[in-house]
């Protein structure tokens, strides 16, 4: 049975959008992205920007960390239940992307916490978010929580309420992933120290070894502190065409482009997508990461894509994927392909892979043998500007999205393989984030339910991976001001990944104007949305900066 009816029959329900890599379409898995692909940004909603503190609360602007600890009907773990929330009975209503039953189970038991808080939990799906999201807001109907895929979106509107004076008093965030505070993520590196955004769901960045493959072809398993240079070796040395059984062996089949995994394992001090360092962008790594993945392609080492012609010859089925035929030896898929496609019966019972996970390798040998921050997945979140009782909606963002209590209560959500969507598919084989708090009583439960049924070995090789991927960047497009109006305007529009792909450009070529392209949208989005007729909170400084950049980069 090919792939894709595997995955009608198990996940009929997801929705097939891919992660836009490097600005560019990527390729193969049909499988749920979790939310993170390309919302369409139509719509024509808008509010008024007003501080995080405005409402009814009756509380200041901060987390006391003063609480007490509780149980509930249905759980072994003790609960937070914080002083200073509100003992009025209040509605907050949750307007999300994310898994539906599970954010519905979430809501119940934050009910149970605090029973004179009613959650009113709205899911829409990812393509029609923004608009849906837009006409509730001109009906003066805005959600008190929205996520966001699309900072732009969200931001141009100005949607998203500070919630800086939260977050920075949390004692909870003091132990999230080390770049979630050391790169600023969701703050949109403003000199005020505002943040209008938090981390909700994260999917690190991955590379899959089938250890099959390689040991069909005796080649060496790699270490975890594997390099890039090694990796590209090995995609060259797993290349077979002319094998022994008839049927070509490939080094990758690829899901997300290696441009975009490049950039940020070439340096430390670069903290977004095109070589962002929080100010400005310089394309010079992603030129080389874009040209080396070119020449693999241009050299016959990358696997076909599904639904070409070149798939049907390699292994007769014109629906097939590189991740099931047992002759590609890795993969850049999203983190979610093993757990929704790799990991689920129906492919323990019919193919003969093992699928384990590597970090996206560093460029230099320094930095492989340490924590190094590589490329994921992240959607945000946060309180919009019509919330009416911040304390008490900042801690519902907060149980939904890197809370510790919200984690307990996940992992006991997708243990129970009796929960299931509405495709009859356990959650874990949904849509199952990781959590990007470094609570060591969270990671045991989570180790536990994602590695059930593994042996010791592979248990270990989870846990190996887990601890190297802990110091993520985000993708562009959720956490980079006008980052969408660059790839809209100027990287797509021009066709960069096909110039270079079809041999006729070299990315060095365009590393110049896609500089100054890159900078003037980003300056003039951050004016846009932060200046005078945004949020209005730029520095004198500030806006002279952005200015004088897009007068240096029209």
């Amino acid at each position: 049975m090919n792939r894709k009816k595997i995955i009608a029959l198990l996940f009929a329900q997801c929705m097939s959008l891919g992660i836009l890599a490097g600005c560019g379409s990527s390729s193969g898995n049909t499988g749920n992205t979790g939310g993170a692909a390309n919302a369409d940004t139509s719509g024509d909603g808008g509010s008024t920007a007003t501080e995080a503190s405005s409402g009814n609360s009756g509380s200041a602007a901060s987390v006391t960390n003063d609480y007490e600890l509780i149980t509930v009907d249905g759980s072994s773990h003790q609960y937070k239940k914080y002083k200073d929330m509100t003992t009025d009975n209040i509605t907050l209503t949750y307007f999300h992307f994310d898994q539906d039953e599970t954010v519905k189970l979430l809501a119940d038991r934050f009910m149970q916490i605090y029973p004179n808080i009613t959650v009113n939990v709205q899911y829409e799906n990812v393509a029609t978010y923004n608009t849906t999201l837009g006409t509730l807001v001109s009906n003066g109907q805005a959600p008190d929580i929205i996520m966001h895929s699309d900072c732009d979106y969200a931001l141009s509107n100005q949607l998203l309420a500070d919630v800086s004076a939260y977050f920075n008093s949390d004692d909870e965030t003091k132990d999230l992933a080390d770049t979630v505070n050391s790169a600023q993520l969701g703050t949109y590196h403003l000199e005020g120290g505002q943040r209008y955004s938090v981390p909700v769901k994260f999917f690190p960045g991955a590379m899959f070894i089938d250890r099959n493959v390689l040991e069909t072809l005796n080649l060496k398993v790699p270490t975890q502190n594997w390099t890039w240079s090694e990796m590209i070796q090995l995609i060259k040395d797993a290349t077979v065409l002319n094998s022994p059984d008839g049927m070509a062996y490939y080094g990758l089949g690829y899901y997300n482009r290696l441009d975009s995994y490049y950039g940020i394992a070439a340096r430390q001090d670069i903290i977004g997508e095109f070589g962002f360092n929080g100010k400005v962008f310089d394309l010079s790594e992603w030129a080389i990461g874009e040209q080396e993945f070119s020449n693999l392609k241009l050299g016959g080492y990358i696997a076909p894509t599904t639904e070409t012609q070149e798939m049907e010859d390699w292994c007769g089925d014109w629906e097939g994927w590189a991740g099931n035929t047992g002759h590609a030896a890795i993969f850049s898929e999203a983190f979610w392909t093993f757990q929704n496609t790799w990991n689920t019966p129906a492919y323990h019972e019919s193919y003969n892979l093992d699928i384990v996970p590597y970090v996206i390798p560093a460029v230099s040998d320094k930095d492989a043998g340490a924590d190094h921050h590589s490329i994921a997945t992240i959607d945000y979140g946060g309180m919009t500007t019509a919330c009416k009782y911040p304390r008490e909606a900042y801690e519902l963002l907060k149980f939904m999205s890197y809370g510790v209590d919200g984690w307990y209560t996940r992992c006991e959500i997708y243990s129970d393989e009796s929960i299931v969507n509405s495709a009859g598919t356990a959650l874990k084989y949904d849509v199952m984030p990781v959590p990007i708090t470094k609570d060591q009583g969270v990671w045991d439960e989570y180790i536990k339910v994602y590695c059930a049924g593994m042996d010791d070995e592979h248990i270990q090789l989870w846990k190996d991976y887990f601890a190297s991927c802990m110091q993520p960047i985000s993708f562009g497009w959720t956490n980079i001001a006008g980052y969408w109006n660059f790839c809209d305007e100027y990287f797509n529009a021009i066709g960069i990944h096909d110039l270079v792909d079809n041999g006729t450009a070299q990315a060095a070529d365009y590393v110049e104007e896609a500089n100054r392209k890159a900078n003037y949208y980003h300056a003039q989005a951050m004016i846009d949305y932060f200046g005078p007729a945004g949020y209005n909170i730029l520095s004198e400084s500030e806006t002279a900066e952005y200015n004088q950049m897009i007068a240096d980069n029209q």
